[in-house]
């Protein structure tokens, strides 16, 4: 299944929007005091809601979407029939992902009492992805990418099993 998320993570990267450095001296690096607080860090999802998810807690990883991206945290597991990759940010919204190019099939949708999307890539057109995003209060967003497993048998659509899966680990997401 790593294989299948990898063969999409340079897609995925793009759609999480991979954010420039600033021109400057690196020398004088200080901590702003002024500075957003950092994203909530996904890998603090119970191992209760995970099982209760259909994801093995055993099978968390590093999300690879949101590595080495600033203002981002990630992390991954994964379950017989899908795996997620759910990735926080404090300073990138849902406009992101509504506005950028390629996500296409948005519907908006209610997952634990909180309203989101679901969005899918135009370049997925076999159907093995979806996307679940769910605004936070601090204006940031949690990002969640689901992938089927190729040993699935099952054929729930994509953004069915997000709309599912996402209502067990939205719960566990700050508002």
């Amino acid at each position: 299944m790593h294989m299948i998320r990898r063969s999409v993570v340079a897609a995925a990267l793009v759609t999480i929007g991979l954010v420039g450095t600033a021109c400057g001296d690196s020398t004088s690096e200080t901590a702003d005091p002024t500075a957003a607080p950092g994203p909530w860090d996904p890998c603090t999802i119970s191992d209760e809601a995970l099982i209760r998810a259909s994801l093995d807690p055993a099978s968390e990883g590093p999300g690879s979407l949101a590595q080495g991206q600033p203002g981002w945290k990630s992390c991954e597991w994964e379950g017989p029939d899908v795996a997620v990759i759910v990735s926080a940010s404090s300073t990138t919204g849902p406009d992101h992902f509504r506005n950028f190019p390629g996500n296409t099939d948005f519907q908006d949708v209610t997952v634990a009492g909180r309203e989101g999307f679901t969005y899918r890539q135009e370049a997925d057109e076999s159907g093995t992805f979806c996307w679940l995003t769910v605004p936070m209060d601090n204006g940031g967003v949690v990002d969640m990418q689901f992938d089927r497993s190729p040993f699935s048998k099952d054929t729930t659509p994509m953004c069915d099993w997000a709309v599912r899966v996402g209502e067990v680990l939205v719960a566990e997401v700050p508002r």
